[in-house]
């Protein structure tokens, strides 16, 4: 396996790179940083679903559709990058998703707490820091490789993600920055500072070779150029980028595991819920003058998609 410690790169080429290094077959740990900001929408997700592009546009930030899965992702300068590509024959690759992201996120736990911060894994792929999201991570399979794609946030920029996302209303997005500052956490607001990148890239890199044993230190290979800007055209066509994804009946962003908001219609109006750890915690009619009394049956009640329409009906009629 080779070691690619890069250095910044423009927004698209941190995409491109483990996906060309999955096509060719190379396995690979790839820390990198973002020189401009943007969104990475996940490969059952769709860009015109899940990103507000006209405000991307006027904002400077990029927009990208992965061929792994996982959500979508705000990235910028502030977050070390960290990409694992390994063939899917090794003989120590674990069996199932959980598994797998359980393994490989390991060593960017043990990062975390060489920082004084103590992240726990939480199924099916988060890290968390006193229940705080501190990571975000997507896999799949690319070519005959799977790939680990995650990060360590150093800061975050709340408003510019919120912005980013596709909201049905300004009352969704409020609360989406809301429930993402009571979710997500950095080092910085954590530890109070950033740490020398470096170190933090060296810190990396050791313990994913206490897992994976020594890895060969490279610049990145002329073949892995080349075959990113090849697939370039591929993972920018318009086919590619305008595909909606898995069809959702109503507007739902996840922001760490158990933690959403969403927006159901119902008989003419647009009900707003946001839910911790599976649970209906506040709800309310989007644009309604007066709150509707109904609505305090819902908090408290568990929140699953296939079932919201019921859930908010019998609270409605109860």
């Amino acid at each position: 396996m080779i070691f690619l410690d890069l250095p910044p790169m423009h927004w698209d080429e941190t995409q491109l790179l483990y996906h060309a290094l999955g096509r060719l077959d190379i396995e690979a740990l790839a820390l990198t940083t973002s020189i401009e900001p943007y969104v990475c929408v996940g490969f059952s997700q769709g860009i015109p679903v899940e990103v507000d592009t006209d405000y991307c546009r006027k904002h400077d930030i990029g927009v990208f559709r992965r061929e792994i899965g996982g959500g979508t992702v705000f990235i910028d300068k502030d977050q070390l990058l960290i990409q694992l590509v390994m063939k899917r024959e090794r003989g120590d690759m674990p069996a199932g998703q959980s598994n797998l992201f359980r393994k490989f996120l390991g060593p960017v736990q043990e990062a975390y707490r060489s920082l004084g911060m103590e992240a726990e894994f939480r199924p099916i792929n988060d890290l968390l820091v006193k229940n705080r999201k501190v990571s975000g991570t997507g896999g799949g399979q690319v070519g005959e490789c799977n790939v680990v794609a995650t990060n360590i946030l150093l800061d975050f920029d709340f408003e510019k993600m919120a912005g980013a996302l596709r909201c049905p209303s300004e009352e969704f997005r409020r609360a989406l920055r809301r429930m993402m500052e009571g979710n997500l956490t950095t080092v910085k607001a954590e530890t109070g500072s950033v740490p020398p990148l470096p170190k933090l890239r060296k810190t990396v890199r050791e313990r994913f070779e206490a897992l994976l044993g020594p890895m060969e230190p490279r610049e990145l290979p002329y073949q892995v150029e080349a075959e990113m800007e090849r697939i370039r055209v591929e993972l920018f066509h318009r086919r590619w980028v305008s595909d909606k994804g898995a069809r959702k009946r109503w507007r739902e962003v996840k922001v760490r595991g158990g933690c959403y908001v969403v927006q159901v219609p119902y008989e003419g109006k647009e009900i707003l819920l946001e839910v911790r750890e599976e649970l209906i915690t506040a709800a309310s009619v989007v644009g309604a003058p007066r709150r509707e009394k109904w609505l305090d049956r819902l908090a408290g009640q568990a929140y699953c998609e296939e079932q919201a329409i019921n859930i908010i009906a019998e609270m409605a009629t109860r």
